[in-house]
């Protein structure tokens, strides 16, 4: 073995939740690393040689955190897209942190960052990928449909056909959709990933308040070409993944005419496809040689976290603000703020992150 190739040690995998959405993606890349599997869900269980794997951590007592400074132990921190915060306090217990919603405000030495993925039975697991242009539909969507850039996104590709479209909230304010397109259409996991496999094209609007969803992850596992929106001022997956193919548009009538231009030629489809199912296989693998690279030369340094976790930016006022509207166009902008009236109007207060204990 050469002195540069990285020794992988065995950890215990500590789950605070008993089968989070993520589970699935986050064993195919932490794998390896894995000689047992523990659930707390209790925030009580402290372990050297540890990977920790919790949500919604502000949540919690930072003092149990504090347990794992000094020891052997990783965080993997997932579901945080508004950046509730405290990481401070928490993620410096640990010899390194792999962290959700990715922001250059976090100091990468002891943070990295990490897509979201697949949620669970959305992996490929061995399954046939039919051509891209023999598919049924030409795009699909299932979700909820009346927020963020999402109105935008259905408008701007109804008029490319054959589509299935199916909304889950409340969508009485968008006037454009016909009859066919109001009714319900529930869909099962197994639905859902049928639907992706039937589907040339899956469009990837932004989330709830950040441009990053499951979906993007679950369309590269079926073979289904992706597009993702960009902003003015950040690609946000061009930072996140590296160079890629994932076609990526500033506005959704730009989509609808890239996906009318590639129409004409199935043979440039079933290319762009090939292209993306290429990258997606060979990303995860280097990612999963990044992630072993990273924990070994930290675990070969234990020395506790020195410097600071977050970045400059973390001390000015607002940040947290300014981040989560580079991930908004205007429209995404102005039914935020529309939402948020709306709430101030039926509950007297906005929306605010709750930590337990807090007054």
């Amino acid at each position: 073995m050469s002195s540069s190739t990285p020794v992988l040690k065995s950890y215990t995998a500590i789950w605070q939740a008993p089968n989070p959405h993520e589970r699935e993606w986050i064993e195919e890349i932490f794998g390896p690393f894995f000689k047992e599997q523990v659930t707390d869900g209790k925030h009580e269980l402290v372990l050297d040689n540890a990977i920790l794997f919790d949500a919604f951590v502000y949540c919690n007592d930072v003092k149990y955190y504090e347990q794992f400074r000094g020891k052997n132990a990783f965080l993997v921190h997932f579901l945080d897209e508004n950046f509730e915060g405290l990481y401070e306090e928490i993620y410096r217990n640990f010899l390194g942190v792999f962290r959700c919603h990715w922001s250059n405000v976090f100091n990468a030495k002891y943070v990295r960052k990490m897509p979201l993925g697949y949620s669970n039975g959305m992996g490929r697991a061995g399954r046939a990928i039919e051509p891209a242009s023999t598919r049924k539909y030409v795009w699909s969507f299932a979700g909820q449909i009346a927020k963020s850039s999402r109105p935008d996104m259905v408008k701007a590709l109804l008029p490319v056909k054959p589509y299935f479209l199916s909304g889950t909230d409340d969508i009485s304010g968008l006037t454009f959709l016909s009859r066919e397109d109001r009714e319900p259409k529930l869909l099962t996991p197994s639905d859902f990933s049928d639907l992706l496999l039937q589907s040339t094209f899956s469009p990837c609007p932004m989330g709830n308040v950040q441009l990053e969803c499951f979906r993007l992850y679950e369309a590269l596992e079926c073979g289904s070409i992706p597009i993702v929106e960009k902003r003015l001022t950040m690609d946000y997956f061009r930072e996140l993944l590296g160079e890629h193919p994932i076609p990526t548009v500033r506005s959704w009538p730009e989509a609808r005419t890239f996906i009318q231009q590639m129409l004409g030629n199935a043979g440039e489809i079933d290319a762009l496809q090939e292209r993306c199912l290429s990258w997606w296989d060979g990303y995860k693998q280097s990612y999963r040689e990044q992630v072993i690279e990273f924990v070994s030369r930290r675990a070969a340094d234990p020395e506790p976290v020195q410097g600071p976790i977050m970045g400059k930016a973390y001390s000015i006022p607002g940040w947290r603000a300014v981040e989560l509207l580079r991930h908004h166009d205007a429209n995404a902008v102005m039914r935020r703020v529309r939402k948020q009236v709306t709430r101030v109007l039926r509950q007297g207060k906005l929306r605010v992150a709750h930590r337990p204990g807090a007054k």
